[in-house]
């Protein structure tokens, strides 16, 4: 079962304006991000990411993340500036059968004549609010002495 999402991340995902990264790593532990037009969370709660090429970079680092249970990072920016970075385990990569066929048809609609080369499920594991107003405000209570000296002095 994943991780219960606060509302905040499904308003983020009904927005079409908000950012949507995914990142991963490869083999040696070099990040790699690409944007996901198609990111949104299925009734189950998993985080559906199409990845629309089979050789892919992406792809290949999902797959690899699957088999050795890694975990993969998913980042939502609202227009807004709230931010949250989400970690999450892949946990399904579905390339045929009725649900691959359903979302190669909304890819088609979408995109024209293009591909779609796997429906991947991404498991929340954790979830870390990044807006910048709130981290600002429990930096500060966390840690008072850190405080740059120019605020200090203006």
């Amino acid at each position: 079962m994943p991780l219960t999402l606060q509302p905040i991340i499904r308003q983020l995902l009904d927005d079409t304006g908000t950012s949507r990264i995914v990142a991963t790593t490869n083999e040696d532990g070099s990040p790699y991000a690409v944007t996901s037009p198609f990111l949104h969370l299925n009734h189950d709660g998993f985080f559906v990411h199409l990845e629309l090429l089979e050789t892919s970079i992406t792809n290949r680092n999902l797959l690899r993340n699957l088999w050795f249970d890694r975990k993969a990072a998913i980042n939502l920016t609202g227009k807004d500036g709230r931010s949250f970075l989400v970690k999450g385990v892949p946990v399904k990569a579905i390339i045929s059968g009725p649900v691959f066929s359903e979302y190669y048809n909304k890819v088609q609609q979408a995109l024209g004549d293009s591909d779609l080369s796997t429906v991947w499920l991404i498991k929340p594991v954790e979830i870390i609010n990044e807006t910048y107003s709130e981290r600002k405000i429990e930096e500060e209570s966390q840690y008072p002495f850190s405080v740059h000296l120019d605020r200090l002095v203006n």
